[in-house]
């Protein structure tokens, strides 16, 4: 049975631009290179890649498995630093910041939304919604309630995962990654463990909070067709990132 297609809208606080700087470049990347250990020497996992992603924009990278595409999108979130050149998110080197400095920028900048959806299977959706706020010292319950009903899911936030549909899962994640009104928005294959129509879905949502909020998204994914909704795409192949698509309609 198709899933109805939740209003994505969420009323915003006003902003104070004078405390909040405008940024233009959400990312950067230049000369980034990444190898490890292999049974036979190095492995060049990246080799020199260059990317600039701007605040708003929509950004998908393709490739084969293998290919890197997780490799990087852990790196442009300072999950892991490259082996060569260099990243900055949000305005920030993050070669220049310790492990605990790169945690905090992504705990107040970037959001999460990974293939195999990672809730916490003890915890209710709303409470998997709420983490990231309780993380921060934020305790915000009107919050979590506005963003479980932007998804079509607060007459579920009392269900625990296992309870719930895997397209209803993958929503409960979107909402606990935008709970938090993240800058930039990493999505990992986020439609991969999805059928064709929940998918849709899903990523409809990923580009609703893309267009109508503002956020940063950087996407990697194996479905071209995802990926050309997105206003770029770049193919990863031998380590290189070569831009093969512009002007999606991100929405």
């Amino acid at each position: 049975m198709a899933l109805p297609v939740p209003n994505f809208r969420i009323t915003e606080p006003p902003i104070d631009t004078q405390t909040i700087p405008s940024i233009a470049t959400a990312i950067e990347v230049r000369g980034v290179g990444k190898s490890a250990a292999g049974p036979e020497g190095e492995v060049r996992i990246l080799d020199g890649v260059d990317l600039t992603v701007a605040e708003g924009d929509s950004v998908a990278i393709v490739g084969a498995s293998g290919s890197g595409k997780t490799t990087l999108l852990g790196l442009l979130a300072g999950l892991d630093l490259p082996t060569t050149g260099s990243i900055s998110l949000a305005g920030q080197r993050l070669d220049q910041l310790d492990e605990e400095a790169r945690a905090a920028l992504r705990a107040r900048e970037v959001g999460f939304v990974f293939q195999s959806f990672h809730l916490l299977p003890s915890l209710t959706a709303e409470e998997n919604v709420a983490l990231p706020l309780e993380l921060a010292g934020r305790e915000d319950p009107s919050r979590v309630a506005e963003v479980l009903a932007a998804v079509g899911l607060e007459h579920r936030r009392r269900h625990h995962p296992r309870q719930l549909s895997g397209g209803e899962q993958q929503r409960v994640a979107l909402a606990r990654a935008f709970v938090a009104r993240p800058r930039i928005l990493f999505a990992d294959e986020p439609t991969g463990n999805l059928d064709q129509a929940t998918g849709q879905q899903v990523s409809q949502l990923l580009f609703e909070l893309n267009r109508s909020n503002g956020t940063t998204l950087v996407m990697v994914t194996h479905d071209l067709a995802l990926a050309r909704r997105c206003h770029h795409v770049y193919r990863l192949d031998r380590g290189r990132l070569v831009r093969i698509e512009d002007g999606g309609e991100g929405a």
